[in-house]
This record gives C-alpha cells, sequence and structure tokens, in this order.
C-alpha cells in the first residue's frame, strides 16, 4: 500500500480533513482545546515537514504536495506568520550545510509564496546540521534530516 494512501486514511481516522483546489482551502481540524491557527493546530492538521534528496534543495512533486497543505492552512490563519527552517544531514562543512539549509528554506518559501501565501508572512533561517531530528549515522537518519519545517511565528 502505498504511502499516500496510508497517510490518507490515517488523517481521516483522526478525524482531519485537509482539501485543497485553486481558489478556495478548507481546514477541518481535530476537536478540543486546540486554539485554531496556532502552532498546536498547524501540527496537528498539516505535514509541516519537507524532505529533500541528498545534497538538493529541488522541491520534489511529494513535498510540493505538503507544501500545498501548509498555504492551505496559512491562507486559512491569514493573519498567521511562518518560519521555514532549513535543516541538513551531518555530511559536509558547516558552512556548506549552512547555505544548503537556507536553499531548502528558500525552496519551501518559494512555493508557498506560488501557492498565495504573502511574502510578508514568511521568514526563514537555516540550522544547517545543527539540528537534526534524528543522531543516527546511517542513511535512515540522514533522510530524516534533510529536510525544511515550517514553524508558527517569525
Amino acid at each position: 500500500m502505498n504511502r499516500k494512501i496510508l497517510l490518507s486514511l490515517s488523517l481521516v481516522a483522526m478525524g482531519i480533513t485537509i482539501t485543497a483546489c485553486n481558489k478556495t482551502c478548507r481546514v477541518d481540524g481535530v476537536a478540543g482545546s486546540i486554539a485554531p491557527g496556532s502552532a498546536e493546530d498547524l501540527a496537528a492538521n498539516v505535514p509541516n515537514t519537507v524532505y529533500f534528496d541528498f545534497d538538493k534543495s529541488a522541491v520534489s512533486d511529494a513535498a510540493r504536495k505538503r507544501i500545498e497543505a501548509q498555504a492551505c492552512w496559512l491562507k486559512t490563519y491569514g493573519a498567521t506568520k511562518a518560519t521555514i527552517e532549513g535543516h541538513c544531514d551531518v555530511r559536509g562543512t558547516n558552512e556548506y550545510n549552512m547555505a544548503l539549509g537556507e536553499a531548502r528554506a528558500t525552496a519551501v518559501s518559494k512555493e508557498l509564496k506560488t501557492q498565495g501565501v504573502d511574502a510578508s508572512r514568511l521568514t526563514t533561517v537555516s540550522y544547517g546540521k545543527e539540528r537534526p531530528i534524528d543522531d543516527g549515522i546511517n542513511e535512515v537518519s540522514h533522510a530524516k534530516n534533510r529536510r525544511a519545517t515550517t514553524v508558527i511565528g517569525g
């Protein structure tokens, strides 16, 4: 079973629906004490991380779909500002990874703008290899760390 179907089934099971089209977006969130438009709302309702190939900052088709969902959410909460954090795996120099992390964050920011999010609401930052989410030294760990994450605030 492919990942897309599994993700869709998981979201449906949790009561989350994300619908996107050219003109309108609708985000139906998790009921409870989560404030609409908050960082918790974004984390509960939208895949806020996109992943990159080794040594690349190009947005893949899979990443574009995640960014589309982020743009939809951000357009729903029009006053919310976001920071896109660029990250890398541990390979390469600090200087190289800072530049690559910035290129990844910029690529996501550009795509969000293409999807209709106002540029004034977006900032970018690169953490290079300084904030890994997986400390392993194998390819699976490296793949998890090659990312750009959209966070609320900025």
